[in-house]
């Protein structure tokens, strides 16, 4: 062969080559184009997702814990939290009509008709002002955009364990004896309207004196299925509530009566301060209100106090407890001085939500039927709780005795605050009626 043969066959095959190079450049781009595009919308989906469970959680809180029925401010906070999540370095498109409180999927273990859904967008199909998503390597044939969405359902459930419970015990609301109507309690299962600040629970008074006779009171406390006498949602939430310190021995039975209790603390405190520091700062071990099958020992030691406060017996604490309180309850109002109520809600806290706010605390109900059915001095040393309510504290305050008006005060002998719904622990739900729950935590349904 010869060299000018060589020389043109040579020619020929860098020709080919060429041609094998620019078609696998076309499949490297292409390739590039579905790794590197394809993993932009994969990362935003994700992104996207973040933030439609971030603004179904907010919306499902604010009617949780501000206000069931305000569903515009609900909305508002679901879709400022869900545009806080950047999608692709980008704020998502989320609109009101992407915020909805649609029926909750069949199964779902809350509160009926307290879910809340949201939509999140980075796309322009079937949006007037779209968001898409960019592409990069899918330039090069044509394709300029793309895009991802995502939905998200949250729901209300009502829970039934707290770690943060304060040492005090309050009796729940009762059925007056009504002796303008023969004492026929024909309000149960409504409220009472003849339950009023100077009320006396009289079922098992001892008469000493004449001074209360005994009555037939009716207390019935919540339970499965079973509303009770108790206060309740939605007509209580926010009733100014006066915990009366200065009772917490062998005293008439009155609302707002109360035993200090022994708490168990993470941190293993005993001793005369952490009556005090049970006020200012959360013991960090479960509590919760007894089950009806539940039966509380006689006495409780600090060895087993633990165990029993998950089951929601607890042993009384013993001795005036004005002085300690108010230092517990100075403290509080300290770490939030400016919240106050006002129009239904809290105002002013440094905490955002209010809701949050250190000054919200529990605080257990007792079964008052049974502490005084076990001793009616109501000296006995185990109480039972059946509920926990949220409570803001206001602060140490005054009672007038005839108007039942409540007043802050420093050196008050009462603790004055408003009965509300609270975050519980998610250690599943509560086995009473909603309307009888105030623990509330938020779950993620869809």
């Amino acid at each position: 062969m010869s060299t000018a043969d060589t020389r043109s066959r040579r020619r020929g095959e860098r020709g080919t080559v060429l041609v094998q190079v620019a078609v696998a450049l076309l499949a490297l781009l292409a390739m590039a184009a579905l790794v590197f595009d394809y993993g932009v919308m994969w990362v935003s989906r994700a992104q996207s997702q973040n933030a439609a469970d971030a603004g179904a959680l907010a919306g499902a809180i604010s009617l949780a814990f501000d206000s069931d029925t305000d569903f515009n401010g609900a909305r508002a906070k679901a879709i400022a939290v869900a545009q806080q999540n950047r999608v692709w370095t980008s704020v998502p498109d989320i609109t009101n009509a992407d915020v909805t409180f649609p029926a909750c999927p069949p199964g779902a273990p809350g509160v009926p008709d307290t879910c809340v859904k949201v939509d999140v967008f980075r796309t322009t199909l079937n949006r007037l002002n779209g968001n898409p998503l960019p592409t990069y390597f899918s330039r090069l044939v044509g394709i300029n955009e793309q895009g991802a969405r995502a939905t998200a359902t949250a729901q209300i459930v009502t829970g039934d364990t707290t770690d943060c419970l304060k040492p005090w015990a309050i009796i729940d609301r009762w059925d007056e004896y009504d002796t303008a109507t023969n004492g026929a309690e024909s309000e149960y299962p409504n409220p009472d309207p003849d339950f009023r600040y100077d009320s006396t629970f009289d079922r098992y008074s001892t008469g000493r004196g004449g001074a209360p006779p005994q009555e037939p009171d009716l207390y019935v406390r919540p339970g499965p299925g079973v509303i009770g006498t108790g206060f309740r949602l939605p007509i209580d939430e926010g009733r100014q509530f006066a915990i009366k310190v200065d009772t917490n021995t062998n005293s008439t039975v009155s609302p707002g009566w109360f035993r200090a209790i022994r708490l168990p603390r993470l941190d293993g405190q005993t001793g005369g301060n952490v009556y005090r520091n049970n006020i200012m700062s959360c013991g960090g071990l479960p509590a919760s209100y007894a089950d009806p099958a539940t039966v509380c020992p006689a006495s409780i030691t600090n060895g087993n106090r633990a165990y029993w406060a998950e089951r929601g017996c607890f042993e009384t604490e013993p001795g005036n407890m004005v002085g300690p309180t108010d230092q517990g309850v100075d403290a509080l109002v300290a770490r939030d001085p400016g919240a106050s109520w006002s129009g239904g809600q809290i105002v002013g806290s440094l905490f955002s939500p209010a809701t949050s706010s250190p000054r919200v605390v529990p605080i257990g109900v007792m079964d008052i039927d049974w502490f005084l059915s076990q001793n009616p001095s109501g000296s006995n040393g185990v109480i039972r709780l059946v509920n926990i309510y949220g409570f803001f504290v206001e602060g140490m305050g005054d009672i007038n005795p005839a108007t039942g008006a409540m007043t802050l005060s420093a050196n008050g002998n009462n603790v004055i605050g408003r009965i509300m719904t609270i975050p519980s622990m998610a250690r599943g739900s509560s086995s009473l009626p909603v309307s009888a729950s105030f623990l509330r935590t938020i779950i993620l349904v869809r």
